[in-house]
């Protein structure tokens, strides 16, 4: 059985530390430039192929896009919130790290699902 030594557990926790802050801004800034490339892409080649949009096809792949990329940041909000309670209430990088990483995923995760409706409620092309 291996033996963990604190440096490699705080090394670990370190890197969960900066996962659940990286995540969440990548995971938003991939929903949206996912979401316009997609819906661009799409409507342009319907568009020049004189074609009809369909709709409910685009709309059920950017959502479901946008809905992968919100479990991510989800994901990542409780990593952070793991590695902020299993640090302790002391001052330190490591619980700094989680509950950063955990306020940026609720932030970004409310932006990944206003990107999400978007063609719900405005529909697409």
């Amino acid at each position: 059985m291996a033996t963990h030594t604190g440096t490699s557990t705080t090394r670990r926790a370190t890197r969960r530390g900066v996962v659940a802050l990286v995540v969440p801004p990548v995971a938003w800034t991939a929903s949206l430039y996912l979401s316009y490339v997609v819906q661009d892409f799409t409507c342009s080649s319907v568009a020049s192929a004189g074609g009809g949009v369909a709709g409910g096809a685009l709309s059920a792949v950017l959502i479901g896009l946008n809905v992968v990329l919100l479990l991510a940041t989800v994901v990542a909000g409780l990593t952070g919130l793991a590695v902020a309670r299993h640090a302790g209430r002391g001052a330190g990088l490591l619980p700094f790290l989680g509950y950063v990483g955990a306020a940026a995923a609720v932030v970004f995760g409310y932006s990944i699902v206003l990107l999400g409706l978007t063609p719900v409620v405005l529909g697409v092309c």
